[in-house]
């Protein structure tokens, strides 16, 4: 019934996603997240019916060994039949093929869709409790309006490609979990920087896997607690805003200070689940 589907399959997935998901990842989104080369998923399905991609944890962020569920959806005419058990099934049997031990739905960097299944989901959290998953951590993200922010502070630049080395390191050094997503904001013109005497002191990525959200932001270390983060923060805010966003998200949120000083209040929840393979 199902079957694997290729990058050539993207209009047909980004067609069922629009007409089965509230929040339906666009046809940039999903190339940019799917069919990544350091971190393909593999998606198996039938675009008129459903589907589900998973990947593999890349060691370098410290997620060797575990499988990742990016993205599931069933169309709504063919709910209530089992195909949602029947993709997760054939999810989890590949992943296991691979001899990856677990199985985990969200938290999955760098090229997540989201940070787990929103709350509101019901659907997909009763799918996943029926077959055996825990509830393992919850994630949410910040909503601001961008009419409403703080005035440009200046003091900050868009990275560029003369400065990918620098940022690399920078990167590796100080947030290696955060490398593929600052360089992959650097290669598309969304991550802003500030300096001081010793180099780059911090930095905010935007439209890394989701048009709209902000994300990483991250101040050297020894920077952390001083507002170092706000100039790139609202560096960033104000080019989203230039750009024509009226309201975005900030992703996967850590702290909360940050963005509430500008700002942004708790807004979409996710819950992550995970299950041992056996």
């Amino acid at each position: 019934m199902f079957g694997p589907l290729t990058e050539a399959d993207l209009p047909a997935i980004a067609t069922l996603c629009a007409g089965s998901l509230s929040d339906a990842p666009t046809i940039d989104e999903l190339a940019r997240t799917l069919f990544t080369p350091d971190q393909p998923a593999t998606v198996i399905g039938d675009p008129t019916v459903g589907l589900i991609a998973t990947v593999e944890g890349i060691a370098a962020v410290g997620t060797g060994g575990q499988g990742f569920v990016r993205l599931l959806v069933v169309a709504p005419e063919h709910r209530g039949r089992g195909v949602g058990q029947t993709l997760l099934q054939a999810g989890e049997e590949h992943l296991k093929a691979r001899g990856l031990g677990s199985v985990t739905v969200g938290a999955d960097a760098p090229y997540y869709l989201w940070p787990g299944v929103d709350a509101r989901e019901t659907a997909l959290l009763y799918l996943l409790e029926r077959m055996k998953y825990s509830r393992t951590e919850a994630n949410f993200n910040m909503d601001l309006e961008l009419a409403t922010i703080p005035d440009d502070p200046g003091g900050w630049t868009v990275a560029s490609e003369a400065e990918r080395d620098e940022v690399r390191s920078w990167a590796v050094r100080h947030w290696g979990f955060w490398e593929a997503e600052m360089l992959r904001a650097l290669d598309h013109d969304t991550l802003v920087m500030s300096r001081d005497g010793e180099g780059i002191s911090a930095v905010c990525a935007y439209d890394v896997n989701r048009a709209g959200w902000v994300g990483p932001v991250a101040s050297r270390p020894d920077l952390i607690g001083t507002g170092a983060g706000v100039t790139p923060l609202l560096g960033a805010l104000h080019r989203m805003r230039a750009g024509g966003h009226g309201r975005v998200e900030v992703g996967w949120v850590g702290p909360v200070v940050p963005y509430a000083r500008v700002g942004a209040t708790v807004g979409r929840v996710f819950f992550v689940h995970r299950k041992e393979l056996r």
